[in-house]
């Protein structure tokens, strides 16, 4: 069975626009939405193929807002795990 995490189209545009428009590299952006670089830069490849079969372009960079409330959510994410991480630790820890 997989474990495989699956994302929302509107996710996967986001991540595309995000990494596109950010001026970052593109591992940095991945590790920082939590995802897999060969995911992203997969998102990417077919993003640009959409828009080449579609004659349109590209999509508007990400709003700001929209960008520094998933910053925000990715931090408040991180120290979640970090928690959870202590807890595990000193639970276990407790077992021995």
């Amino acid at each position: 069975m997989s474990s495989r995490p699956t994302y929302s189209d509107e996710f996967k545009a986001d991540a595309v626009a995000l990494a596109e428009s950010s001026g970052r590299p593109i591992a940095l952006v991945a590790a920082e939405l939590g995802i897999s670089l060969t995911a992203l830069k997969r998102w990417i490849k077919l993003s640009h193929e959409r828009q080449e079969a579609g004659g349109r372009k590209p999509d508007l960079p990400v709003d700001t807002a929209k960008y520094k409330a998933m910053e925000v959510r990715l931090r408040e994410l991180e120290r979640e795990n970090d928690f959870l991480k202590k807890v595990s630790a000193f639970f276990a820890k407790e077992q021995r």
